[in-house]
């Protein structure tokens, strides 16, 4: 007996401790991104030799384009100024930058880097909750779906509506919630917006919510989904989990 409860402690011991090595190494590299469009995607801007992983940089919108190291086909858009994340004030300010729409405006530098045609409807954005990240810049991932994701939100794409509504099916064993969004509405209201609307309906924090973004099968008109961490489902709330840095869904 003696023997079991010894052997069950230095489990619980070595799994904590490399949990405290886990979040330690996050917070030491917390700031990698932000880091590395200040020294490096800015500076190669302004000399005029802009190299990867640095594939864009509009200082009238005050953003970059950032091609992620796991890849080959992802691609980050990441603001020029200094933005926490999804749980930023700054998010529902008027005046800031629509960040999804300019990441969606940029997916032909996507498409571009993969040398041949992807079809956009497998395309999305996500963004990870506030608990679910390693960076402390905001950064919006732009990537293929998943394919199994991909059926299941097209399986289930005649029951989203415009108010938002838990997904009849579960993506990734979680539960996400769905609206479907005008392009023409998106394009002046934030899905940030959108999503912090709904977020205090419900007496909740957005800084607990991942938020994806995908097109629908109707022309002009965008799908939005959102996941609220939840421990006791090991999901916390990683909106980028449903996402595909092969994009197989391409190959076939």
């Amino acid at each position: 007996m003696k023997k079991t409860i010894k052997l069950v402690l230095k489990i619980f011991f070595a799994l904590f401790l490399s949990i405290l090595i886990y979040f330690a190494y996050i917070k030491i590299n917390s700031d990698k991104l932000w880091q590395t469009i200040n020294q490096q995607c800015i500076p190669q801007f302004k000399n005029g030799n802009l190299q990867s992983p640095c594939i864009k940089v509009d200082q009238q919108h005050r953003y970059v384009i950032y091609k992620d190291i796991k890849g080959p086909l992802h691609d980050l858009l990441l603001p020029l100024d200094k933005i926490s994340g999804i749980e930023s004030p700054i998010l529902q300010q008027k005046n800031t930058e629509n960040y999804f729409m300019l990441a969606w405006q940029n997916r032909d530098l996507f498409i571009k880097s993969a040398n041949k045609p992807i079809n956009e409807q497998f395309l999305s954005l996500a963004i990870n909750s506030k608990y679910g990240r390693t960076q402390e810049q905001l950064h919006i991932h732009l990537a293929c779906l998943k394919p199994e994701v991909y059926q299941t939100i097209k399986e289930n794409e005649h029951t989203i509506t415009a108010n938002w509504q838990p997904l009849k099916e579960r993506i990734n064993s979680h539960q996400y919630i769905a609206i479907k969004v005008p392009a023409s509405d998106i394009n002046k209201i934030s899905p940030f917006n959108y999503l912090e609307k709904y977020v205090a309906e419900q007496g909740d924090n957005i800084a607990y919510y991942g938020l994806a973004m995908t097109p629908s099968t109707q022309k002009n008109e965008f799908i939005l989904l959102a996941s609220r961490l939840k421990l006791l489902d090991f999901n916390l709330g990683s909106a980028g989990a449903i996402q595909d840095y092969q994009c197989k869904l391409n190959d076939n």
